[in-house]
Parts: C-alpha cells; structure tokens; sequence
C-alpha cells in the first residue's frame, strides 16, 4: 500500500516536472528573438544594412581587430542564422557575414573598404513593415566630398543660370505607392525624374540635378538640404499615387500650406508622404519637430506665391498629356516642402492602383510625356519668373528670423505673366524645312528652352516647315 503510494507520488512529480519543463520551452522559445533576413541600400556616401527580426534586439558592438570590419553581436536569438553571407561591394561595405558563436547568440560581421563611422538604431513595425535593426555605415570623406561638389556648383553658376532639384520620391527601404501587380512608385519616378533632369539640362540656362540618382533612401529632411545645398532656385518632388479603389486617376500637384489642408485628400496624402521616414528608417526621435509651427514662423510669402505659380504651368503642361484630378493647386503640411527659400511642388504622376494608369506609367512613351511636359513649365516658370539668383548663398539660421507671413495666395494669379512688364512684343519666326529648335535658337542669340517654353512646346514635338514661332523680342537676328 505505501509502495503504491509512493508511486503514485513519483508519478506525480514526474507529471508535474515534465508539465513545467513543456511550459518553460515555449516560454523559451517565445523569449527567443528570430533574425528573418539581412538586406542592404547603397547610396553614394553611405550603406544601410537593414535587419529583419522578430522583436525588439538586445546587442552589442564588440571592438574589432581591424577598423575596416564592424562586429555586432545580438544577444538571445534562436532560430536559423538566414544567410551566412551576404556580398554588397558597393565601395563602401564588401560584405557581411552572421555566423552563430553559440546556441543564443548570433555575431554579425561587417567588413568594409575603409574605416566609416556606424550608426545602429531599432526601427519599430510600421504598417508591412517588421522591427527591425538597422545599420548605418557612413563614410564621411564622400560625404563631404558630396556636400562640397553640391556648394562649388552652385558658387561656378552664372547669376542668370537658374538651378532646379528634381526630386524622386521613396527609395530603398521605403518603395512608396504599390501597384496589386507589384509595380513600385520608387521605381516609376525615378525613372520619370531622370527624363526631366535630361531634358532640363539641353537648356544652357539651367543646371538640373537629381536628389538620388539610383534605389536608396534618402530622409526628407536630408532631400531639403541637398536642394539647400546646390543654390536651388526651384524644387520638384515627384510621385505616384494609390488608391483602395482602382477607378481614381489623373494628376495632382501639391503646394506647401502654413495652415491646414486645402481638402480631406490632401491632408490624407500629405500624411502619407511625410510617413516616408518612418518607413525609410530614421529614428523616430528625429521626426517629432513642430512642424506647423516652423512653417508659420519661416515660410515667406513670395517664395509660396512663386511655388503656386509655378504649380498653376505645371498643371496647365501636363494637362496637355494627362487627365487632370484638379486644374488647381493642392496644398498641406508636406515635410519635403518645406524650406522657406526655394519654391517647392509635389506632382503626383497618377495612380499606380488603376490598372489603365499603371500600365502607362511604366511605359517610356509616357514617361517621356510627363518628364517633357514637367521641363517644359520649369522651363517657363524659369524665364518668366525669375527666382532668388543661384549664386546667392543659402540663408543660415544666423540671418535671424524670416518676417511673418502675410496673405497667402490660394490659387495660381491668373494674369502672372501679365504682371511683369514687358519690353515688346516678340518676333514671328517661320520654320523652314530642316531647321529645329537649336538651330533657330542659335540664329537668334537665345536658348531652346526658351523657345520653348515662349511657345508652349513639348519636348517631344517636332518642328514642322511654316509653323509660326515666337522669338524673344530682345535676340534679335544677329
């Protein structure tokens, strides 16, 4: 009998011991951080490695024997290590290696060209987004080389050259609008962006410059200081938009407001493009700025009138080549927008989520619609217009506070180009067969642009024998 008892006892034990031992391995296991996958963006100064993980990382950055190699060891993390190495060679970093050291750790191992500065910082979940550990591998010598070519640029420019910024929104980590078939906008406008900054630059008045010339993220802030940077007389951010709903189309073009939204679906877009850091990657520390209250402080007046007029010939150019969501500006609180100094718009091209739309916005005949018809209102917008002259260097915080803005315009002037005086009429030019618009400009002492832009012209519309151009008054046939 107490035999039994006794057993029945163990038994019991042994239940009770095998029930805690189940209990505390899923307890373990769940404790357990995971490391999905390892993912790199390169830029021309700088590498992200991005890792996807499970839950918010415990590590450390271990001193390394060489300074050309970085060791991150995570702490606690189970499962398989995704990939043991992963080349990138992009002149900054040669490649990463993950290799475990033992059963709870994983040691990250990150070989570069040259010694680079690092910065590593949690990003949390954010919409498809996991948590994430990133990675920033900084080389400040190209950094700086970077910043230096931007600010020569914009000391060599001549007074009368006018320097335009093209801005192709998302990039890397953050890839912006999504099409159901998986077309990304980072792509599309990129694309877009590099027609308009080719077309811009046959202009021997103006000097047009990309903010990102390949697939890396840039933060929105950093994207106002590149354009800070080259002495931008005019900024574009370009984009495309999505819908839940496959039927909306056309394109908007959005101004900066000191104030509230000029609709619901501004705000909403607005809110969607300034979510792009946080997507992107940048520390959630670094975007919680009153925002409203620097514009209202900062944003001068002639310098947003001048974004809406410029907004009102780029509605009226891409009018001509796409259906429209609005013949009017649109304007909110965008953060790429806001610098006080530099007229500033948002387009966005159409929308990705109609089917018909993103069909053409991945073809080139289309692109090259929209990137024509964009140069060619900068191109009028920068001769009937004239900005802050280039070479002027970039207001500093030092220069004091900007004055209070007054009333603030919100609509294009309908008579802009009537408001400045003009010194005659221009003259009649007829086309003659085999001529184009370099060999006329050339006969007249102008430029191509300016022909263009005098004329209403595309890019991509060809000279025909007797048509009728306006030439500038002031050329004269020399």
């Amino acid at each position: 009998m107490i035999m039994r008892a006794h057993l029945r006892l163990s038994a019991q034990i042994l239940l009770i011991a095998a029930v805690a031992a189940i209990f505390f391995f899923h307890s373990a296991c769940e404790a357990a951080n995971e490391l999905y996958a390892i993912r790199s963006w390169s830029s021309p100064s700088a590498t992200r490695i991005v890792l996807d993980i499970k839950q918010r990382a415990a590590y450390k950055i271990l001193t390394a024997q060489k300074p050309e190699h970085i060791i991150i060891e995570l702490a606690d993390f189970g499962g398989r290590v995704p990939a043991p190495t992963v080349p990138i060679n992009d002149g900054i970093v040669k490649i990463v290696r993950a290799s475990r050291t033992d059963s709870k750790t994983i040691r990250i191992s990150i070989e570069l060209e040259k010694p680079a500065s690092t910065k590593v910082f949690q990003l949390e979940k954010f919409m498809d987004k996991p948590q994430r550990l990133a990675v920033d591998i900084i080389r400040q010598d190209l950094e700086r080389a970077d910043t230096v070519h931007r600010e020569e640029t914009r000391k060599l420019k001549q007074r009368d050259t006018r320097i335009v910024v093209i801005d192709p929104g998302h990039g890397g980590e953050d890839p912006g609008a999504l099409s159901p078939h998986g077309t990304k906008e980072k792509d599309i406008v990129l694309s877009i962006a590099r027609k308009t900054v080719q077309l811009l630059n046959k202009d021997a008045g103006i000097r047009a410059y990309l903010t990102r010339k390949s697939d890396y993220f840039i933060p929105l802030g950093s994207r106002i200081n590149i354009a800070r940077e080259y002495g931008a007389d005019l900024f574009v951010s370009i984009h495309a938009d999505s819908s839940f709903s496959s039927k909306p189309h056309g394109t908007s073009v959005y101004c900066l407001s000191p104030k509230g939204a000029s609709s619901n679906t501004a705000q909403m877009l607005a809110q969607k493009e300034n979510a792009s850091d946080l997507i992107g990657g940048v520390p959630l520390d670094h975007t919680n700025d009153d925002l409203t209250a620097i514009i209202v402080d900062l944003v001068q007046t002639n310098t947003l009138n001048s974004s809406i007029t410029c907004a009102g010939l780029l509605l009226r150019e891409v009018g001509k080549v796409n259906t429209l969501r609005s013949d009017r500006p649109q304007q909110a609180c965008f953060r790429v927008l806001r610098d006080p100094n530099i007229p500033s718009m948002l387009i966005e091209t159409d929308f990705l989520s109609n089917p018909k739309k993103e069909k053409k916005l991945k073809s080139e005949e289309f692109q090259n619609c929209l990137a024509g018809a964009i140069a060619a209102a900068v191109t009028k917008y920068a001769y009937e217009v004239k900005p802050r002259p280039s070479a002027e260097p970039p207001p500093t915080e030092a220069a004091g506070k900007q004055p209070a803005p007054k009333k603030f315009l919100k609509e294009p002037p309908a008579k802009a180009s009537r408001e400045k005086p003009q010194k005659s009429s221009p003259q009649i030019h007829t086309v003659k067969k085999g001529e184009t618009l370099n060999t006329i400009a050339r006969k007249y002492h102008t430029t191509p642009g300016r022909l263009r832009a005098l004329n209403g012209l595309t890019s991509a519309r060809k000279l025909k024998a007797g048509m009728k151009l306006k030439v500038p008054a002031e050329a004269g046939n020399r």
